[in-house]
């Protein structure tokens, strides 16, 4: 299926760049924060009711996204000029490590999280400031690929130590992006960023010798996405 996907991708690459005005590739590093990602399921249902209990024994209870990072690499396709801005589509492929959510009981702490393939599919308008600055934004639908998936307690215990973890294949949601750059030797500066917001919900299955141990949903991620990169226009 990530074979069928890839060969699927590439060809649509090739068959938007044959109509663009002009191309642009760029690549950056970004930084996640997990901002409205919330737990789903039997494990919303379970964390809910320890958070109660927590509290009424005088316990600081803290839920929030997780923190983490990544990079990806794209290619903008710029097919119609627009009231002096550009609009075009820009297909990008890129990694994000830590996605998830943890829970704080004051020394405490839960985390459930996932590394993940990103492949977002974006509308873009940029429109030129300056000589040497320019805005834009971006709309587009992503599929989001769970590579991994760990629970981690305070102790160091990860679920996958007990047993086989299995997530969906893929998720999918829409990303919302606003961009500026800056000229800088024969490209530019770029600062992005951008909203994820997945509309599936991760599931996992966890297996030992053999046997379900756990079959549930257990978190719908969303997260804020701020990245720095340079591209080059062609």
């Amino acid at each position: 299926m990530k074979k069928i996907i890839a060969v699927l991708a590439a060809m649509a690459v090739t068959s938007i760049s044959a109509f663009a005005l002009d191309i642009t590739v760029g690549a950056r590093g970004d930084f996640f924060w997990g901002l409205g990602t919330t737990l789903a399921g039997e494990a919303k249902e379970w964390y809910a009711t320890e958070e109660a209990a927590a509290k009424a024994l005088g316990h600081t209870w803290k839920e929030a996204g997780n923190f983490g990072g990544g990079f990806a690499v794209y290619g903008n396709f710029g097919l119609l000029n627009l009231g002096g801005g550009t609009l075009g589509v820009q297909p990008e492929v890129g990694m994000i490590f830590n996605n998830g959510w943890n829970l704080k009981d004051n020394d405490a702490v839960t985390n459930k999280t996932y590394t993940s393939i990103e492949i977002p599919v974006l509308v873009t308008f940029t429109y030129p400031i300056a000589d040497a600055f320019s805005i834009g934004g971006g709309i587009g639908p992503y599929i989001s690929i769970p590579l991994n998936y760990d629970q981690l307690g305070d102790d160091g215990f990860k679920m996958s130590d007990a047993g086989d973890i299995k997530t969906n294949f893929m998720n999918f949601g829409l990303a919302f992006d606003v961009n500026a750059g800056y000229k800088v030797g024969p490209g530019d500066i770029v600062l992005d960023v951008r909203y994820l917001l997945d509309f599936t919900t991760l599931h996992y299955t966890l297996k030992q010798s053999g046997t379900t141990i756990i079959d549930e949903d257990n978190l719908i991620r969303r997260g804020l996405l701020i990245g720095l990169g340079y591209q080059i226009k062609f």
